[in-house]
């Protein structure tokens, strides 16, 4: 882990040209298949109709005229949207900045482990679903395809997961509503771009 913080990020600089926002990884230990496994916080957008609607990202959102820093705005919307205050989280690092090429914005990417164990309280009017991947999996299964979607004809990246073994937290509706999880786009290519820094 104190490699992985401490590698070159992506870009250190903010582009001015777009939107700011921020994006909080949170990675801690609990037991899978008997054995202690690291694991990674996601969220599901709702379905609210805005161009992030239904995707799976990490806890993070727009970096306010308030915030002090985008590290400051990535701790107040992960505390919004799961309920994961920022004195819970001890900030390891960041991953620098990625575009999120399709909406505009330009996204700082951090990386913090809990200090206490997770208690989650979503915020249902922009949180679907709460899910804890362990990573090990995530890397497994991570065999990342090219997609081309319209109507923007960009090629995303992005790679499936089943959803049952992984949900914490979601609307009543959510389980049934899906047996998939798909992570694509940004979130998908800061994966990528993680587990690179992990084996370099």
């Amino acid at each position: 882990m104190t490699r992985l913080v401490s590698a070159t990020p992506r870009r250190y600089e903010p582009n001015l040209k777009l939107k700011h926002s921020a994006v909080m990884m949170i990675l801690f230990e609990r037991e899978w298949r008997s054995a202690p496994a690291t694991h990674l916080v996601f969220i599901m957008k709702t379905h609210d109709g805005s161009r992030h609607a239904g995707q799976i990202a990490f806890p993070g959102g727009k970096v306010d005229p308030s915030d002090e820093s985008a590290l400051a705005a990535a701790l107040r919307e992960t505390h919004e949207e799961i309920g994961v205050a920022p004195e819970q989280l001890e900030v390891l690092g960041s991953m620098g900045y990625f575009s999120t090429m399709t909406t505009g914005f330009d996204a700082a990417v951090f990386i913090a482990r809990p200090r206490t164990p997770l208690h989650y309280s979503p915020q249902t009017s922009e949180v679907a679903a709460i899910f804890e991947i362990p990573l090990a999996e995530i890397a497994q299964q991570f065999k990342p395809e090219l997609e081309l979607r319209t109507p923007l004809d960009m090629l995303q990246l992005h790679f499936h997961l089943p959803t049952a073994p992984y949900l914490r937290t979601a609307r009543e509706t959510v389980p049934t509503a899906f047996s998939q999880i798909c992570i694509w786009g940004f979130t998908a290519r800061v994966l990528q771009h993680f587990f690179h820094l992990l084996v370099v």
